[in-house]
């Protein structure tokens, strides 16, 4: 290259980036079905009581959710790719995703891979990143002493350490799809609660500074239904979400637009988790899911 060719590559100005963030609520966890059990007479109160409090710590997903993932996941691949036509808008054109991450909580990394397991050339690893952890849903102040107690304390907000969820991902075939490099670097901010501003932010400095610049970024994440909720004041079923789309110039993330995909989902999409034909033994055993299989052992 000539030496007048660097120098214009050198102070070529640099485009913006157009970047979709579809962030997603992980599925059917065996925290969540504790209280569709009990309903339906097939769990007693009180053992769905101690298994809430002691053996559901960073629980994973049920058989169901698992499944459920599966299905919903290509669902969700099809609304996603329709938003452009929908919107008659090319910048959501998301024929491929380009990133796939997850929150630090083991629900949130099954989840990832289920619901991108039969799509087309999904990204060959799945980032594991921080500023997306579960929140205190019952606090007004997430970053308060309490609530950060509470997260640490009650199960299902609480993480395992990075050692024992490898070593779960391991046991179910699965570790060497994840990379978990960024939370483990980042130690302090993967415990912090979630929120979708400052993991945009955090993604744009640690993440997009690594690839090469690009016009157009595709990213799904799945995250948990507090923090979908403290960003856009909304409750969304497991396995849905809403898309940010945006323009990156200077670093900074311009919002473009936000569309939620709850009023894209068709009756095909699971969310039937509380009817009673789903909330009897046949339907979660036998398993080892869900505290090491002790929920089976105490289903009627």
């Amino acid at each position: 290259m000539k030496f007048i060719d660097k120098l214009k590559q050198h102070f070529k100005k640099e485009e913006d980036t157009n970047i979709n963030f579809v962030f997603v609520r992980h599925g059917y966890g065996c925290h969540n079905a504790i209280g569709n059990l009990i309903r339906n007479n097939a769990l007693d109160y009180e053992d769905g009581k101690e298994l809430l409090k002691s053996d559901l710590v960073d629980p994973e997903l049920t058989e169901i959710g698992l499944k459920a993932s599966i299905s919903n996941g290509n669902i969700i691949n099809k609304i996603i790719k329709s938003l452009n036509k929908n919107f008659k808008n090319k910048k959501l054109i998301m024929d491929e995703m380009n990133v796939i991450g997850c929150s630090p909580l083991i629900r949130s990394m099954e989840t990832a891979y289920f619901m991108s397991k039969e799509w087309v050339n999904p990204p060959n690893k799945i980032y594991v990143f921080p500023l997306l952890r579960e929140i205190d849903e019952s606090s007004t102040d997430k970053y308060s002493n309490k609530s950060r107690e509470t997260m640490e304390t009650t199960p299902s907000y609480a993480m395992k350490s990075i050692s024992e969820q490898k070593k779960y991902l391991r046991s179910i075939g699965l570790l060497e799809l994840f990379d978990f490099s960024f939370v483990e670097k980042y130690s302090e901010l993967r415990k912090e609660p979630g929120d979708i501003p400052e993991f945009i932010n955090w993604f744009i400095v640690n993440y997009m500074s690594q690839i090469q610049q690009r016009s157009n970024l595709n990213v799904f994440i799945i995250t948990h239904a507090g923090v979908l909720k403290d960003y856009s004041k909304t409750g969304f079923t497991n396995n849905s979400g809403f898309l940010l789309n945006g323009q990156l110039k200077d670093n900074n993330f311009k919002l473009n637009e936000y569309i939620s995909l709850s009023s894209f989902l068709p009756k095909e999409f699971f969310q039937e988790y509380y009817k009673s034909k789903w909330n009897n033994k046949s339907k979660f055993c036998p398993s080892n899911r869900c505290g090491s299989g002790k929920l089976c052992q105490v289903l009627h």
